[in-house]
């Protein structure tokens, strides 16, 4: 039998040379579009729709990754952390179309303290992982496929896995890093390249609604969810 064609090989760079490479942290990625009519009081309580929203999205995923057994079991509790970023702006009139990528750093319940996938087929004789935990390292599998697995990729071209895996877990170092820790963090990160972007290209929509100005520790009438004197009551 060719090793491209040896599961058992696959198997083993798995779990003996990745050892959780990409399980540890495991990043779950959604792709999504939020659109916002802005009302005279400008951009107040979209920080907090849009904590709502990755909130979730995040649920979601929890929801969705259980095992394939009679009383099916969670992989993740919340993530560890939140990391959204801003893939494009639009406005159209007094509406903004944000388009978002976010990225949670889930713990698996299931990943030994050596780094050991405790639902792997290899353990348990049977794949009982969700579905997109089965699709990854398909042999077959080529870059932007479902499956996709820079190390089993490496292996079965018989090129050097350990520089694939140590590509893995920059990038997932780099992602952790400009992590936040929750959901309304994330929404603010968020705000603030929103509040940007309008100040160079849409001013009119931040504009302030009638009425007296916030207090200094009261939060920002724009909706970056900043106190005033750290947003617009600035010097």
């Amino acid at each position: 039998m060719r090793e491209i064609d040896n599961k058992a090989f696959f198997s083993s760079v798995c779990v003996d040379r990745c050892k959780g490479g990409c399980c540890d942290p495991w990043w779950g990625i959604i792709s999504y579009t939020v659109s916002k009519h802005v009302m005279q009081g400008g951009l107040e309580g979209f920080g907090e729709e849009l904590a709502r929203g990755i909130e979730a999205r995040a649920k979601r995923i929890i929801e969705k990754y259980v095992t394939k057994e009679a009383g099916a079991r969670p992989l993740f509790g919340s993530p560890e952390k939140y990391n959204v970023t801003v893939r494009n702006i639009s406005v159209g009139g007094r509406s903004i179309t944000l388009e978002l990528m976010a990225m949670f750093a889930f713990r698996c319940r299931f990943l030994s303290p050596d780094k050991k996938c405790g639902i792997h087929p290899s353990a348990v004789g049977s794949d009982i992982r969700p579905p997109h935990c089965g699709y990854m390292g398909s042999p077959g599998a080529r870059p932007n496929e479902l499956g996709y697995c820079r190390v089993i990729h490496a292996a079965s071209a018989g090129g050097d896995s350990a520089e694939a895996l140590e590509i893995e877990r920059s990038a997932s170092l780099a992602h952790w890093r400009a992590g936040t820790d929750s959901p309304a963090q994330a929404a603010q990160a968020v705000m603030e390249r929103l509040r940007d972007y309008c100040s160079k290209n849409a001013p009119d929509l931040l504009n302030r609604r009638a009425g007296p100005l916030p207090g200094r520790n009261d939060p920002c009438w724009c909706g970056s969810s900043l106190k005033y004197k750290k947003c617009h009551g600035r010097p």
